[in-house]
């Protein structure tokens, strides 16, 4: 729509039949010839009205691919399994018994350095981080934790984290809206009009709450309507999913 283009402006430029670009657009994936086509189709598509084709291909794969046997079943080593040699055979039997002494040496090596040199060391108050886990391997504010909760807002010339989706919401009449992301207020449940361009935010989890259906979703780039009807709709969306939530009785903004 934003393009000016129509379905069988699509199905011209990228030779794709009208009914699977139906299918892509609508997420019907049984109506497609599989997989690979359906990988192929959402690139071919992306090119054309100017999406990322790479985004969307993963968003297909992580919310509907089977996984690969290898990401369910664990490596297991095989180099080896193929001798015929037995198990306590001679050969076999020595590595084995060289490598039991070697373990008891080191094992010996360590108590006697833990003696020697345990007791010598200074015995002052531990640090904050350690007593409040706190540190880095701790459970508090470290690096680790500030790794796993990595920010959604996109850096300039990067891609928006896998966990997180962008969300704006375009009104198409005046209307309430409120937009709670990440537990935090983006929207503060104020009337909205069909004016300027809506600004885009970030997170993992938003509720999105509207007065009435007069609006448009967009959600990573994409643009969903809202159903038909009248009276206030609420949403809770992800990266991997979008739900529809029990209609609020009474207009508040909440998580």
């Amino acid at each position: 729509m934003h393009a000016g283009l129509d379905i069988d402006d699509v199905e011209e430029r990228t030779k794709i039949r009208a009914k699977y670009l139906r299918a892509l657009e609508n997420e019907e994936w049984a109506l497609l010839p599989g997989s690979a086509f359906t990988k192929g189709f959402l690139r071919s598509y992306a090119d054309v009205v100017g999406l990322d084709g790479g985004l969307l291909v993963d968003e297909y794969k992580r919310q509907w691919e089977e996984p690969h046997e290898l990401d369910v079943n664990p490596v297991r080593p095989t180099i080896g399994l193929e001798l015929r040699e037995p198990a306590w055979s001679g050969g076999r039997a020595r590595r084995w018994a060289l490598l039991g002494v070697t373990v008891v040496v080191l094992a010996v090596a360590l108590v006697l350095v833990g003696h020697l040199f345990g007791s010598s060391a200074p015995k002052g108050p531990s640090s904050p981080g350690s007593a409040l886990g706190t540190g880095s391997s701790g459970l508090g504010t470290g690096p680790t934790q500030t790794t796993l909760l990595a920010s959604c807002d996109p850096a300039a010339g990067h891609r928006l984290p896998a966990a997180c989706v962008s969300l704006a919401v375009e009104p198409s009449a005046a209307l309430y809206v409120c937009v709670v992301g990440d537990s935090r207020i983006r929207v503060d449940g104020r009337t909205l009009g069909a004016v300027g361009t809506p600004a885009t935010y970030h997170a993992r989890k938003f509720f999105v709450t509207l007065g009435s259906r007069s609006a448009v979703l967009l959600i990573n780039g994409r643009r969903f309507a809202l159903p038909a009807g009248t009276g206030a709709v609420r949403y809770e969306i992800t990266a991997h999913h979008r739900r529809r939530l029990s209609s609020p009785t009474r207009l508040r903004c909440v998580a």
